[in-house]
């Protein structure tokens, strides 16, 4: 049986669905979703219509008018390869997010560099997928661990220097990048302020609010980092968190 990716298998579509197919289909799902009650589950769809129309527009440009595009699944296809990369990750995952670990940047970004000189990613377009994935995976919410992964993605894709490289992502691309760019100049502020922000951040990433004494002195550092950097902080913390901060104070 061919393989079909998970962005395609939510949209009920083959992988060999075009981008008009795409569309519809996304459409149709859209209709089955409450907005407001299942947020989570309207996140995902969008996530797999995204990722669904990126890579069928990308196998259209790729695919002569006059041939029909090729069925995927095979050992040399790019989403399976890319899946054997993603399923490296996600088994890297519970160590790299255990603890300290979180914040290792080093070993974050040993990790990443394994997963990106392995076989599978050789392929090109398999690692221009791969790179995909982390992009939305990133844009669609503070999970442990992209705190670190965001910087470290970054310079290893390049994000930094190569702005256009996201912009090829669609909406989680654009917001990726604005948090790129964010990240620079949180990281430009002098040691003393940037190790306060480091800790305040980190805080909100807690499982619990901190003491009410401490939660008054970081809410200002809060409030002051979500209007500087809105779209990084977006990335690297929970933002519930920071409503039961709000309601706690």
């Amino acid at each position: 049986m061919p393989h079909t990716h998970p962005s395609f298998a939510r949209l009920g579509l083959g992988q060999d669905a075009d981008t008009r197919t795409v569309r519809r289909a996304y459409a149709r799902e859209l209709k089955q979703i409450d907005q407001e009650r299942d947020a989570a589950g309207f996140q995902y769809l969008r996530e797999a219509y995204e990722l669904a129309l990126a890579w069928a527009e990308r196998m259209m440009a790729a695919v002569p008018a006059a041939q029909p595009p090729a069925q995927g699944g095979g050992p040399l296809d790019p989403q399976h390869l890319c899946d054997l990369a993603l399923a490296q990750y996600r088994a890297a995952l519970p160590h790299l997010t255990q603890g300290h670990m979180a914040g290792d940047a080093a070993a974050w970004r040993r990790e990443m560099q394994r997963i990106l000189d392995g076989e599978a990613l050789v392929n090109i377009c398999a690692r221009t997928l791969f790179e995909e994935v982390m992009a939305h995976l990133l844009a669609a919410g503070w999970k442990p661990g992209h705190e670190t992964l965001l910087p470290v993605a970054a310079g290893l894709f390049d994000w930094s220097c190569d702005r256009a490289r996201l912009l090829r992502f669609g909406a989680a691309g654009r917001l990726v990048d604005r948090a790129v760019g964010e990240l620079a100049l949180f990281n430009g502020a002098g040691q003393p302020e940037l190790a306060r922000r480091q800790r305040v951040l980190a805080r909100l990433r807690a499982p619990a609010p901190p003491e009410r004494a401490q939660l008054m002195q970081d809410l200002p550092w809060i409030e002051q980092m979500l209007e500087r950097f809105p779209n990084l902080v977006a990335l690297v913390v929970n933002l519930d968190a920071l409503d039961d901060w709000r309601r706690c104070a």
